[in-house]
C-alpha cells in the first residue's frame, strides 16, 4: 500500500532516511541519485522498500500510503460498496500494521522474559529479607518460581501466537486489497492520485 513515489522523494529528502539512501548510494556508486532514479531502483529493489518500512514501524509511522476514498452521492451502489469495503480494508491495514513481518524477530522474549525475571527477583529479595521462607519451606518457595517461569512461558506462546495470526491476516487482507486496487483503478471508480498519498 506504499505510493512508490512518495518513498523515493522522503528517502530523497527526509533525514529520517539516510540510512536507506547511503545505502542506495553506496551500492549503485552515485552520490547525486535523482527522485527518478531512486524511484526505479526501489522498484527493482525489494530490499530497500522493506528497510523504509522498518524505519517507519521504528518511528511508529505508517507505510500504508492510501487515502480514505471519498463515497459520492453520484456514485451508483455497487461503487459505493466497492469504496466502502476499500476503505475497510485500508483502515484494517493501518490497524495491524504492525504484524506486517512476522514474529522471528520480535522482542517478545525479552520484554516477556524480563518481566517474568523481574518477578521472581523481588520475590527472592523480599522472601530472603523478611521471612524465613527458604529454610522452612524451601521447596515451595521454588514451586512458586517454577510457576512464576511456567506463566512467563505461557505469556510469551500466546503474545507469538496472536502476532502469527495477526501477521497471517495481513498478508491475506493485503493480497485482497490490492486486487481491489487494481480492480478500482481499471474500472476507474477512482484514480491514483485520489487513493495513493502524495508527497
Amino acid at each position: 500500500m506504499i505510493n512508490i513515489k512518495k518513498v523515493a522523494h522522503q528517502i530523497k529528502f527526509d533525514g529520517m532516511y539516510n540510512t536507506v539512501l547511503n545505502e542506495i548510494e553506496e551500492k549503485f556508486h552515485n552520490a547525486n541519485l535523482t527522485v527518478q532514479e531512486i524511484e526505479n531502483i526501489l522498484k527493482d529493489n525489494e530490499y530497500f522498500v522493506s528497510e523504509y518500512k522498518e524505519l517507519n514501524r521504528y518511528g511508529e509511522l505508517s507505510s500504508v500510503h492510501a487515502k480514505k476514498l471519498d463515497i459520492n452521492d453520484s456514485d451508483d451502489k455497487q461503487i459505493k460498496l466497492f469504496k466502502k469495503k476499500l476503505n475497510e480494508n485500508v483502515q484494517t491495514l493501518k490497524n495491524i500494521e504492525n504484524f506486517e513481518v512476522d514474529s522471528k524477530n520480535s522482542a517478545y522474549s525479552i520484554w516477556i522474559g524480563s518481566v517474568g525475571v523481574m518477578v521472581i527477583f523481588m520475590a527472592h529479595n523480599i522472601i530472603a529479607l523478611f521471612s524465613e521462607y527458604y529454610t522452612t519451606h524451601g521447596s515451595f518457595v521454588y514451586i512458586g518460581y517454577s510457576f512464576v517461569l511456567a506463566v512467563t512461558y505461557w505469556a510469551y506462546r500466546k503474545a507469538k501466537d496472536n502476532h502469527e495470526n495477526q501477521h497471517t491476516r495481513y498478508k491475506i487482507l493485503h493480497k485482497e486489497t490490492r486486487a481491489l486496487i487494481k480492480e478500482g483503478l481499471e474500472k476507474n471508480y477512482f484514480t491514483y492520485d485520489k487513493f495513493y498519498q502524495g508527497i
